[in-house]
């Protein structure tokens, strides 16, 4: 099977809040391949959009689409692909493992029996717009739900080099599809490179003593990580419009972080996400300086709050199996 021609898609409008102060990106799109994002005429991410179901391998490759990030020169890529430790993690994705519509439930996490198809790329000021498929039983059946994703990419103030403002409708063509998982296993999540240094994965949560399992709706996370020697900072923003309850999985070694929100999707009432991304290079822990990101985001004037700093949790021995 051929991947799916490019077609139209009519605009969608998002309301935005900058957090910018240069113009942040030329987008170029190849189709059915990736759109490039560059900054200062570097690549800085990469929208990946292929989906080949030529061979097996191919479509593991090409199951979900993601967008991978790169350090400021574009030289050296921050995020993870295909393959590797836990194959279906890559770069900043969006899925769920437990999607119920019409009584049957269905994975778009790890994508079995299904893939997510990106059908139309929309260029626009300093970012795009994807049309993607989330497919039902078959490739020729109705996809479950319909989601328009949109990016508007950010150059910020120092020390962040890159910004990248993600906003999702997903709905059904009809009844109540019910959306849920768990945060291991759903939600928009960042997933670094698979070159990362576990030993050094560092994550700070705004709040005392927060008990990162058990708290709901955090306003940001950030995470510090270290890949081929190099040390970054990403800090994840979570807009209040965002669903009520959402957990959070940052705890990880390997550095998979991100928000788990949940809900129910009619084709009235879609399933909307807001969330941004800041990028920084080094080790930045600044608690004043990720309030401020997050109040320009959302227009809130919250004070800087403590924080609670944590080392990732790291992988536990295997027991040796007993003869």
């Amino acid at each position: 099977m051929k991947p799916n021609p490019m077609k139209p898609l009519n605009p969608f409008l998002l309301i935005l809040l900058a957090f910018a102060t240069a113009p942040a990106a030329d987008i170029k799109v190849t189709p059915n391949e990736a759109v490039d994002v560059a900054q200062d005429g570097k690549v800085v991410a990469r929208f990946m959009t292929a989906h080949d179901v030529s061979t097996p391998a191919k479509h593991l490759e090409t199951y979900k689409p993601y967008l991978h990030v790169f350090d400021a020169s574009g030289s050296l890529r921050l995020t993870k692909g295909p393959g590797f430790e836990f194959p279906h993690h890559r770069g900043i994705m969006l899925g769920f493992m437990k999607i119920t519509l019409d009584g049957k439930s269905y994975d778009r996490w790890h994508m079995k029996g299904g893939d997510q198809v990106v059908t139309a790329i929309t260029p626009k000021a300093n970012g795009f717009t994807a049309a993607i498929d989330w497919q039902g039983e078959s490739p020729t059946a109705k996809p479950i739900l319909t989601e328009v994703r949109s990016f508007e990419f950010t150059h910020p103030s120092a020390p962040f080099y890159f910004g990248i403002e993600m906003s999702s409708i997903l709905k059904p063509d009809h009844g109540e599809a019910k959306i849920d998982g768990d945060p291991e296993h759903a939600g928009a999540q960042f997933r670094p490179s698979e070159k990362i240094d576990g030993s050094k994965t560092t994550y700070v949560y705004p709040g005392k003593d927060v008990l990162i399992h058990k708290v709901k709706d955090l306003t940001w996370v950030a995470e510090v990580f270290t890949i081929e020697g190099k040390t970054f900072t990403a800090l994840l923003l979570n807009h209040p419009s965002n669903p009520k309850e959402t957990a959070f999985s940052a705890y990880r070694n390997y550095g998979r972080f991100g928000a788990f929100p949940k809900g129910n999707a009619t084709p009235e009432a879609p399933f909307v996400l807001h969330y941004k991304w800041l990028i920084a290079e080094g080790d930045v822990r600044d608690a004043t300086l990720f309030q401020q990101a997050y109040n320009d985001f959302t227009g809130a004037k919250d004070p800087t709050p403590v924080v609670t700093v944590m080392s990732a949790e790291q992988a536990k021995a295997k027991t040796p199996a007993k003869k």
